[in-house]
């Protein structure tokens, strides 16, 4: 089962954030045409670029995912999300933006993955349109927790209705094939949940490669969603590239 159907019933008290929002809706008008999502998730992102009456679209290879945003959206999402992967979806429509939000892309296992995807994106965009990509920059010591799971971060919060849980982080890094095993452990109304999922860990120069080997241009690296310029200390990194 995709972990994300796994986790569906509590997705949005694990990736509630919020931080990213005005960047993407900012991005999304600037666009001035159709936006894809990939991997819509519950509609954290997707719902907020309707409701600024932007034309947005979303793929998740989760269908419970997509079932929790269709009840949210109700008739708004009609025939705007659907269910598929960024390898070899195939949709009959050219987007002027497609952003890849929330470290999606690096649920992809290998460089070849990551190509064949960033090739299917620019199929899917139409002449000038761009891509975005949010990727993560492990720091030093997060490469270095090899061998076992550790536990690296802890967070506390409040659902907005009223639920109090708590999130533990746990990262088993397997350097040979640069892949990061993840453990979440919710705590929630006194139950317990834990989920694994594994992320591939690509130096951003290497990304940099791969959107130029497949023919984008102008490409560009922020550090978080403020436009900084990308430096090697900087977690949160935003690709931007068009064709």
């Amino acid at each position: 089962m995709d972990v994300y159907d796994e986790m569906a019933e509590n997705y949005d008290l694990i990736y509630g954030d919020v931080l990213d929002i005005d960047f993407y809706l900012q991005e999304a008008k600037n666009a001035r045409g159709s936006v894809l999502e990939i991997g819509c998730g519950s509609g954290r992102i997707l719902l907020k670029l309707l409701e600024q009456g932007v034309d947005a679209y979303g793929i998740d290879t989760s269908q419970k995912l997509l079932d929790i945003l269709k009840k949210k959206a109700g008739a708004k999402a009609e025939g705007r999300v659907f269910r598929a992967d960024m390898l070899d979806f195939s949709l009959d429509r050219k987007f002027r933006l497609i952003i890849v939000p929330y470290r999606v892309f690096m649920h992809l296992k290998s460089a070849d993955e990551m190509k064949t995807a960033l090739l299917n994106f620019k199929k899917h965009l139409a002449d000038g349109g761009r891509i975005i990509l949010h990727l993560y920059n492990p720091a030093k010591d997060e490469l270095q927790m090899t061998e076992e799971y550790h536990h690296y971060d802890s967070e506390e919060n409040v659902s907005s209705d009223g639920k109090r849980y708590s999130l533990d982080w746990h990262l088993h890094y397997e350097s040979q094939k640069r892949l990061a095993h993840y453990k979440i452990v919710l705590k929630v109304e006194g139950k317990e949940f834990t989920y694994k999922m594994d992320l591939l860990f690509v130096p951003m120069r290497e990304v940099e490669g791969l959107l130029k080997g497949c023919g984008y241009k102008d490409v560009r690296a922020y550090c978080g969603f403020d436009y900084y310029p990308f430096s090697e200390d900087c977690r949160e990194v935003l690709w931007v590239a068009e064709i």
